[in-house]
């Protein structure tokens, strides 16, 4: 192998080990966010219409609804709430701020809002709707994150 090619691959090691470093650290915004404030950003879109692949206040889905919140609060997240679900730390019992994600029959997290912390998420429930406080159903609940 030549030394060219030896070096190339050297640095798509690297590239690949800080891309991965940087996925699974905590933002230095995390650490200074609180969960008040999540829910205080994420209640200024309440009424925002259901946009399948929307992540703005034109329109939001599910995940476009958290993506958008956490990133007006510097803290960046993918776009699915499958994706969405290897983030955080899980928590028992969600927190103003954290996240809760549902499986509605599909055997995943398809479905992820944000909790109020009583009993209720904000959430972009479906086409059609607006973000709205929805209560949070225990029998659908796939787990509770907290990305703070």
């Amino acid at each position: 192998m030549s030394v060219k090619v030896r070096l190339g691959l050297m640095l798509v090691v690297v590239a690949l080990v800080a891309s991965i470093a940087a996925i699974s650290a905590k933002p230095a915004e995390a650490q200074t966010a609180s969960g008040s404030a999540v829910v205080s950003d994420a209640q200024s879109y309440l009424g925002v219409p259901y946009v399948y692949g929307g992540a703005s206040r034109a329109g939001v889905d599910c995940s476009g609804l958290v993506v958008a919140v956490f990133a007006d609060l510097g803290i960046y997240l993918p776009h699915s709430s499958y994706s969405m679900y290897s983030y955080g730390t899980p928590v028992y019992s969600p927190a103003p701020g954290d996240l809760v994600f549902s499986d509605y029959g599909y055997g995943f997290a398809s479905h992820v809002g944000i909790a109020t912390g009583d009993g209720y998420m904000i959430d972009a429930p479906y086409p059609g709707t607006t973000v709205r406080y929805d209560p949070i159903i225990p029998s659908y609940v796939d787990g509770y994150k907290s990305v703070l």
